[in-house]
């Protein structure tokens, strides 16, 4: 079932994957690796150094003082879900290249390529394309008691946090 958050999705993922290493004729040679293009329903959450209610808003040491500064001075990063992966060429470009013949696959798991300290490109919206975004969170699939064990399920998808360095012109 896909995630109801879907047709809301605004922001794309784009990560690298390692490669294979294979020895041929006694050299070592890395092999052409794809990359995963994720859809992502998310939201750019300003840093302000204090709590916002009973939300609890991470310190910067805790997002390894990688948040992007905003026109206010604050600082801000992007949090919410992971919800459609496919594999795609390296040479992938997240501004020309076409999604439609793509065949998306749901993210119903917490997936290597994905896991927090990787590194990918980013867009959010219309967004200049940041290349550099670091995956700061990512929690898997929700748990949880009560009425987190409903909700959760019928979201789908990972919870993911992303940090950037600079943005593309």
């Amino acid at each position: 079932m896909a995630s109801p958050l879907l047709p809301y999705a605004n922001g794309r993922l784009l990560v690298p994957d390692e490669g294979t290493v294979t020895q041929v004729n006694g050299r070592w040679v890395t092999g052409n690796a794809n990359a995963y293009l994720v859809k992502l329903f998310i939201k750019r959450a300003q840093y302000s150094g204090v709590s916002s209610g009973s939300k609890l808003i991470p310190l910067a040491s805790q997002l390894d003082g990688e948040m992007m500064p905003g026109a206010s001075g604050d600082q801000f990063y992007y949090r919410g879900y992971a919800l459609e992966w496919v594999a795609v060429p390296s040479t992938w470009d997240l501004e020309f290249s076409d999604e439609t013949p793509l065949v998306w696959q749901q993210v119903t798991t917490q997936y290597n390529w994905l896991a927090t300290g990787k590194e990918g490109k980013f867009r959010f919206g219309q967004d200049p394309i940041m290349p550099t975004a670091k995956i700061q969170r990512s929690s898997g699939v929700f748990g949880g008691q009560g009425i987190d064990e409903i909700v959760y399920k019928e979201i789908g998808g990972v919870e993911i946090q992303i940090t950037g360095s600079e943005l593309q012109n």
